[in-house]
């Protein structure tokens, strides 16, 4: 039987400390909760807002919850599985995040709808990559791996399942690639060079530049997009520049320069473009990103080195896509800000590696 507490009778040595604590209880002041940090644009107040920081993903801990604070206090806290180590690239579909982390040479999964975290599937067998440089989707759901030490891109469907290697062992080594009508326009970085391959069989139909610093010559190709007018822009990292060519090779123009200067490169690296033909440029050295209008000139940059909310730290990957509906994101909107494209960045270390940005259209009133 447990004695009521008018029963329990107190040692007199007992009775000063319990006053204390009652004393101090009566005057504890709640904890203070520090407000929200508002949201962060670029350009900054009082210039119109173009770009909102939406927030990043470096583990499992960044997505929702599928489990309640209350179960997290009666269970415990979930296992942390699948954190980020060293990222190179992302893209987001159907609600999930594709990561290609080079330390763990795999692709990760991110469902942002279930907090759900995992490895792609087929990365097992025939499949299994060896060095995940970038990914990609075609327009039916196909998942393209680049994998530089394997000399080859490797393909898996829409469920992530396996499908086939194609490349040229010991004669390229692709870096990034972008599927477009049953070719895959490859980054060879082993001769400097664009290769354009079969993407079913993987044999090569054409292949143009070489190692220079002229018109449509490349040193150290890192990165391939084609834009909405049907052109190729590729990063030339060791040029400081990117080059516009047309998908057959020829030289259309050339975007940046080295030096620090505003629309200038460092250390270009991640690019793409958006439906209106806007070009991304990522750069590792300069920890941020710039964006060009379709004729070349510098419109914007956003990011910037850190440890500042919203920051990049040695930026590598870049994807652009139009505005996706996902909740995770959607409520991470200002209110009155207009989202048109969504702007993924990965920094390959720091706090937030998958970071991600909405841009504004271009009608689309400042809130």
């Amino acid at each position: 039987m447990i004695p009521r507490l008018s029963t329990l009778r107190l040692r007199p040595r007992l009775l000063p400390a319990l006053a204390l604590l009652l004393s101090l209880a009566g005057c504890a002041r709640a904890p203070r909760v520090e407000p929200a940090p508002g949201p962060l644009f670029f350009p900054p107040p009082p210039l119109p807002a173009r770009v909102q920081f939406l927030g990043s993903v470096s583990s499992p801990l960044d997505l929702p919850r599928p489990r309640s604070g209350f179960a997290d206090f009666i269970l415990g806290p979930p296992p942390l599985k699948f954190p980020l180590v060293k990222p190179l690239a992302a893209a987001l579909r159907d609600g999930k995040l594709y990561v290609c982390d080079s330390v763990l040479n795999t692709v990760i999964i991110y469902n942002l709808l279930t907090g759900e975290a995992g490895l792609l599937p087929g990365d097992a067998g025939n499949g299994k990559l060896q060095q995940a440089n970038n990914l990609e989707f075609d327009e039916q759901g196909n998942l393209y791996v680049a994998d530089k030490k394997r000399q080859a891109v490797l393909v898996y469907d829409a469920r992530g399942a396996f499908v086939r290697a194609v490349g040229r062992p010991g004669e390229a080594e692709p870096v990034d690639m972008a599927p477009a009508g049953g070719l895959l326009y490859v980054c060879d970085i082993k001769d400097h060079q664009i290769e354009v391959w079969d993407a079913a069989s993987g044999a090569l139909v054409r292949q143009f530049g070489s190692k220079g610093n002229g018109k449509g010559e490349f040193y150290l190709p890192s990165q391939v997009a084609l834009g909405p007018d049907g052109n190729l822009y590729v990063t030339d990292t060791g040029n400081f520049r990117v080059q516009k060519l047309t998908p057959e090779g020829e030289f259309l123009a050339t975007v940046g320069g080295h030096g620090t200067a505003l629309g200038n490169f460092a250390w270009p690296k991640g690019l793409g473009l958006d439906g209106d033909g806007r070009l991304y440029v990522a750069d590792s050295r300069f920890a941020n990103v710039q964006i060009f209008d379709p004729e070349g000139r510098l419109l914007l940059f956003f990011g910037g080195p850190g440890p500042t909310r919203g920051h990049l730290d040695l930026p590598a990957g870049l994807s652009v896509m139009p505005w996706p509906e996902a909740p995770w994101l959607r409520e991470r909107l200002a209110a009155g800000f207009v989202p048109e494209w969504l702007v993924i960045v990965v920094s390959q270390k720091g706090d937030g590696m998958v970071n991600f940005f909405a841009v504004a259209s271009d009608d689309a009133p400042a809130p």
